[in-house]
């Protein structure tokens, strides 16, 4: 084979791989790459709340929770921990480079920036990485509802919407989507009508469809009033874990 060819065979696998890659995809992200004297990053292997669950950057925790990073780095180096951009606490990492940090979320809701940071004795400080936790000590709750007035038969089966203040974990769906002597009530005044026929929450967690039977109509300007009161083996709670205010209640007016 001539020279050009192979010079040529060459530059295109090297095309081919750059393009599309080599092997498996996936796998934990990276460290940021340190610069010149840097020590290199710290990588977050796991943050959990032990015996709970894993947490993911951004996940939410209810305050006085003892959260635990687990993460690698270099051996024997200072990892540095910061809290909104100030040092909050150091540890070190092992001889093999493992270390583990607790953190505590405190008694303030909010959002809270961890960044996470090695020091190598003669070299600078790495990149740092960082970890998002919300910390929620807030139940979620009813917090609108809406309705339009429906035709009587034939049409349209009239809807109720109601509206969680935050997104929702059910822990039975269908105990949760259960129409008819179930964990919700929906009544009305004046002419209007409402018998529900079926329960879904829809993919944002927080908003939930009511639809009416048949004989169902609703009213412009009638009051509408509906109760959610989990209990029993049906367990709501929000994305820290806070279980759902029991009952909880919303009204509102039969729009035109």
């Amino acid at each position: 084979m001539r020279l050009q060819e192979v010079v040529v065979g060459a530059l295109l696998a090297t095309l081919v791989l750059g393009i599309f890659g080599c092997g498996p995809s996936g796998g934990p992200a990276t460290s940021p790459s340190p610069g010149p004297g840097q020590t290199q990053a710290p990588e977050i292997l796991k943050a959990e709340i032990v015996g709970v669950r894993v947490l993911s950057s951004g996940g939410a925790v209810q305050p006085n929770q003892d959260v635990v990073f687990t993460g690698r780095g270099p051996a024997n180096v200072e990892i540095r921990v910061y809290q909104g951009g100030s040092l909050l606490d150091t540890t070190s990492t092992s001889a093999t480079g493992e270390f583990t940090f607790t953190w505590n979320s405190g008694s303030t809701e909010g959002t809270f920036l961890l960044e996470f940071a090695a020091k190598d004795p003669v070299l600078a400080e790495s990149p740092r990485v960082s970890f998002t936790l919300v910390v929620d000590g807030t139940p979620p709750e009813l917090s609108s509802v809406t309705a339009r007035a429906s035709t009587p038969s034939g049409g349209t089966p009239p809807r109720v919407t109601v509206v969680f203040s935050e997104p929702i974990v059910v822990n039975d769906m269908v105990l949760f989507t259960l129409p008819l002597g179930g964990f919700w009530t929906v009544s009305v005044t004046g002419s209007s009508v409402f018998i529900p026929t079926s329960i879904q929450l829809a993919a944002d967690r927080k908003t939930v469809t009511i639809t009416g039977n048949a004989v169902s109509q609703l009213v412009a300007g009638d009051s509408i009033i509906v109760g959610f009161a989990p209990a029993g083996p049906l367990v709501v709670t929000d994305e820290a874990g806070n279980a759902c205010v029991s009952p909880t209640v919303v009204s509102g007016t039969v729009a035109p």
